[in-house]
Formats: C-alpha cells, sequence, structure tokens
C-alpha cells in the first residue's frame, strides 16, 4: 500500500502530525492508499512557501512561461491516462469508462487555459481629452482550491487550470478520499521545469482541519470551492471576516423537463443517464424528471426499463454502468431519502442495497426511480447526491416552470422539445446556470457553467472562469 505525501516548496513531505487517513476502495472495502491526515502548521508552511515563489518568480507575469507549463503538464498526463483512470476508479469506485471521461477532461481544461493564458487581456478607453483609462486584469495572489471526491479530477483541474493560468500561486486541498490521485496528478507537476518550484501546494487532510485552516489565513487571497451547499455556507461565513474573495459551485437539483412532442426514448434514456452516472453522485445530475401529463406513463416505462438494464458492480469491469456509493455514512443518508420516498409516493423500480457475491463487501444501491411525491417532499426538494430519481408530471408550461423553479437550487436543467420557441422560451425562465436543449451534460472548456440560487457564486470555465481568478485595476494617465 502507498503513502503520498504532502507536495510543499517543491518537496514531498510528511504532516506535522505524523496521522494518516485511509483511502478505502468503496466496491470491496480494500484499502488502496494512505495519505497525509495534515495540520494548521502544515498549512501555515504550505502559505509561505507558495507566497515566496509567487512574489519571487516572473510566474504572474510571465504568459508564455505559463502556457507552457500548462501544456507540458497535458502531454504528462496524456503519458499515463490509463493508469490514472485506473487509479481513479479504484479510490472513488467509477466505471473505468467513466473515468476515462474524466481524465481526458482534465487534459482538454490544460490545453484549454494553457492559450488563455496568453489572453488575460483588459482594455483601455479615453474619458477625456487629456486623459488615457487602462482597465488591466492581475492575478488575485494565493488561491485556495477545494475539492470534492465525486469527479476529483475534472474539478480540480477545472478550476486549477484557469487559476494557474491567470498567473496565480495555489493550494490544493483535495477531498479526504481522493487524496491519492490528486497526488499522483501532481508528482507530474512537480517534475515540470516551467513550474516555479512552489508554486503549487497539496496537502491532504480533514476539511474541518485544513480546509478551515485555509479559509481563516490572512494570506490565502480567494477560496474556490466545489461541495455541498451546506459547507459551501459554512465556508463563505468563515471567508467573511477577511474579505477573501469566493467562488462556489454547490449542490444541485436539476430538471429535465420533457414535452409532448419530445423524442420521448431519448429524452428520457439521456435524462436517466444523467443521473446514474456517478451513482448519481454528481452536483448536476438530472435527479428530476418532469414529464407532461400526456406521456407520462410511457415515460415511466422507458425509465424503469433503463434503470433495470444497468448493469452495477466495481468498476474496474469494463461491463460496469454504475459503480458503489463513496462511504457508509452517504449509503445510509440514500437509503434514508428512499425510505421517505417509499412512506410519501411510489418506487417505481429499485429502492433497496444491494446484496449477495461481489456485493456484500462494497457499497451498492440499485437504481432506484420514485414518483406520487409531493413537489414540498424532501425527496423532490433536497439534493440526495445517490442513484435516486425522482419523476413528476406537469400539464401545462406555465406549470412545467414553476415545478422546475421550486427547489433552492439552480445549477443546471434540460428542456426537451421539437419547438424552437417553446424551448427559448422555457431555457430563458428556468433558474439555472446551464439550461441544455435536447441534451444534457454537455460540458466544454470553453463554456461558462456555474450555479443560481443555492448551487453557488460566480462561473467556472470559459473566459469568466479565467477571469474569476483576476483583480481589476484602473490604471489613469493624464497627458
Amino acid at each position: 500500500m502507498k503513502t503520498y505525501l504532502n507536495y510543499i516548496n517543491g518537496t514531498w513531505m510528511t504532516s506535522q502530525s505524523g496521522e494518516l487517513l485511509d483511502s478505502i476502495d468503496p466496491a470491496t472495502g480494500a484499502f488502496v492508499a494512505h495519505t497525509q491526515s495534515s495540520t494548521a502548521r502544515d498549512v501555515e508552511l504550505a502559505v509561505q512557501t507558495v507566497s515566496g515563489a509567487y512574489t519571487g518568480s516572473d510566474w504572474g507575469s510571465n504568459s508564455h512561461r505559463r502556457a507552457s507549463a500548462l501544456l507540458e503538464w497535458a502531454a504528462a498526463i496524456e503519458v499515463r491516462k490509463e493508469e490514472l483512470a485506473s487509479l481513479l476508479t479504484l479510490e472513488n469506485g467509477k466505471p473505468i469508462r467513466e473515468a476515462r471521461v474524466e481524465i481526458a477532461g482534465a487534459i482538454d481544461a490544460l490545453r484549454y487555459c494553457a492559450g488563455m493564458a496568453r489572453n488575460v487581456f483588459g482594455r483601455t478607453f479615453q474619458p477625456a481629452e487629456d486623459n488615457f483609462g487602462f482597465i488591466m486584469k492581475e492575478p488575485i495572489g494565493i488561491v485556495a482550491v477545494i475539492t470534492p471526491w465525486n469527479w476529483p479530477v475534472l474539478l480540480l483541474f477545472r478550476d486549477l487550470a484557469p487559476c494557474l493560468a491567470a498567473g496565480n500561486g495555489v493550494i490544493i486541498k483535495p477531498a479526504e478520499r481522493t487524496g491519492a490521485i490528486t497526488a499522483e496528478l501532481l508528482a507530474l507537476l512537480a517534475d515540470i521545469p516551467e513550474f516555479p518550484s512552489g508554486i503549487a501546494a497539496l496537502i491532504t487532510g480533514l476539511g474541518t482541519v485544513v480546509g478551515n485552516a485555509l479559509v481563516e489565513h490572512p494570506a490565502v487571497d480567494m477560496i474556490c470551492f466545489t461541495g455541498s451547499t451546506a459547507v459551501g455556507k459554512a465556508l463563505m461565513q468563515k471567508a467573511a471576516a477577511g474579505v477573501k474573495k469566493v467562488a462556489l459551485e454547490l449542490g444541485g437539483k436539476s430538471p429535465n423537463l420533457v414535452f409532448e412532442d419530445a423524442d420521448l426514448t431519448r429524452a428520457i434514456e439521456t435524462s436517466c443517464r444523467s443521473l446514474f452516472m456517478t451513482s448519481g453522485q454528481i452536483c448536476m445530475a438530472g435527479s428530476r424528471l418532469l414529464v407532461h401529463e400526456s406521456v407520462y406513463e410511457t415515460a415511466v416505462d422507458i425509465a424503469k426499463t433503463f434503470a433495470e438494464s444497468l448493469r452495477v458492480g466495481h468498476g474496474r469491469l469494463e461491463t460496469t454502468d454504475m459503480g458503489p456509493i463513496i462511504s457508509e455514512k452517504q449509503l445510509d443518508n440514500v437509503l434514508h431519502y428512499i425510505e421517505q420516498g417509499r412512506r410519501e409516493g411510489r418506487v417505481i423500480t429499485g429502492g433497496y442495497r444491494l446484496r449477495g457475491a461481489e456485493y456484500d463487501n462494497g457499497l451498492f444501491i440499485a437504481p432506484t426511480i420514485l414518483d406520487n411525491l409531493s413537489p414540498s417532499s424532501c425527496v423532490v426538494q433536497e439534493e440526495i447526491f445517490g442513484p435516486v430519481l425522482v419523476m413528476e408530471k406537469f400539464r401545462t408550461e406555465e406549470e412545467a416552470i414553476r415545478l422546475a423553479n421550486i427547489t433552492p437550487y439552480g445549477l443546471s436543467a434540460g428542456v426537451w422539445t421539437k419547438d424552437v420557441s417553446r424551448a427559448l422560451r422555457v431555457a430563458r425562465q428556468v433558474q439555472a446556470g446551464t439550461v441544455w436543449v435536447n441534451g444534457y451534460n454537455k460540458s466544454y472548456a470553453e463554456a461558462e457553467s456555474g450555479g443560481y440560487k443555492h448551487s453557488g457564486i460566480g462561473r467556472a470555465r470559459g473566459v469568466e472562469g479565467l477571469m474569476e481568478f483576476t483583480e481589476t485595476k484602473h490604471v489613469n494617465i493624464s497627458i
């Protein structure tokens, strides 16, 4: 079993606590690796060294260097992509096919941001005859990037790539359960000379210790966090004391709105796939399926058939469609919601923990579909983060929009119709940062994403995602 160290000041080192965290395969319960259980003293050392590398190098002003560094990192990951995908599957549980997609997405993010590193542009203007103004974009300084366990590679690079492209120093704090894959990726950065020694640091540990220390440290200028809404709210409160900039992508309860004229089979199967991928442990999961009443029963049959066709098992098998839940605690939470749904509504399929044979040592739940629930039910309103789809019916376009917007979340949504005018009307009225029409989960490095309402603050990816990691300065010249 490998023990991974923290990466600080260009050196791999143990934490000052001397304690370790366990990385466990959720499909078998077997140990995968150890990572460091770090302390506030480790955070202090990391902040000092990243600050020194940031102020003592040309990283923030040399866009060519940043572009070259990011391209080399992408190339290094490309060489080891299959090995990295296998470790991701082992540590996280997701199917190997999905892990390959995630690694490829990280490579794409690096390559896109390598080009954007040379396009951190501002603007000029002439406010008076004897004055010129320059609006400049500068790096923020030291950024803490705190990542989740569900898509630990793509969501890391979605934020890390633009953060580095904009010229910042960075401290990475991965989720406790996915420190091994993060450390392997940072090991590839360590071998690239274009990165100034110490410009990036990795600290593994508990969020209540390492995360809080990063948020509260006066020399950390920005917190970039992906995770639950509850944790995001607490983080905002702590960051407010230091008036730190925050960028948050939080929870979701995303609806797919399927109208009567939609390609029904494609709409329902795509919506189901968006929910059951990563075993429903994805913030953009299409966890609510709203269907016009005239085609609702047919939609139920299609959804049920799709869910029951999914092959649940260990992610390393090429045939696996859905892997395990990440932890016993999360599994119990998902089962609690299912039982609530059973009491309040109807279980169409699934609704139980899988047992026997290869399932006994793992954390597996059958793909589950519920309906006949009140819009006020906690099963409809709250993020479950598991393979649980809630189906609802509507009569009119107005009712569909009202139901879509009824939860406190607003991360993403799907609209399924052949009527272009209706698609645009509904897309404009649904409160979500991303709305897909006749598709779902189509994500691109060049397209901004983020949330409305309790789903977050700020935008990732695209031009705005790059600019999240910059400060704006006005320089005025009198002639």
